[in-house]
């Protein structure tokens, strides 16, 4: 239960943070952050990386759970900053299109999300929370 608690409560501050980092920014608090994904810090970076740390103290360093925890990480963090970084670089080029539709009367859909991915950055806020919170007992 440590694990899944540790996990969690990376996750949340990661998201928290995101309410906050984006109140410093725009001085407006928005309470959508607190489920949004990209942005900084990255919680999927957090979570994992929580897990993996906990799993390491709790069933040693050597272990072969604790090689997988790492292995998913690595595969987590590697999406976040490339393939759903250049989905959303994707999207906002195909809501340019879509806008260019709409203004000619062609089209009336909604764009796509544009945010989902994240920069190394946002990743390593995300990574050293994570290890932040794996290390501490709960």
């Amino acid at each position: 239960m440590h694990i899944i608690l540790s996990a969690l409560a990376a996750w949340a501050i990661a998201q928290g943070l995101k309410i906050v980092i984006g109140f410093a920014k725009t001085k407006k608090w928005d309470w959508r952050l607190l489920t949004a994904s990209g942005g900084m810090p990255s919680s999927h970076t957090a979570l994992v990386v929580a897990t993996s740390c906990r799993v390491g103290m709790l069933e040693g360093f050597e272990s072969t759970a604790f090689a997988v925890c790492v292995v998913l990480s690595m595969i987590v963090m590697y999406d976040a900053v490339n393939v759903r970084q250049s989905v959303g670089v994707q999207a906002k080029k195909l809501n340019q299109i879509l806008e260019t539709f709409r203004k000619s009367g062609h089209l009336d859909e909604d764009g796509v999300k544009e945010i989902l991915g994240h920069t190394p950055l946002q990743v390593a806020g995300g990574f050293v929370i994570g290890l932040l919170v794996g290390l501490v007992e709960l």
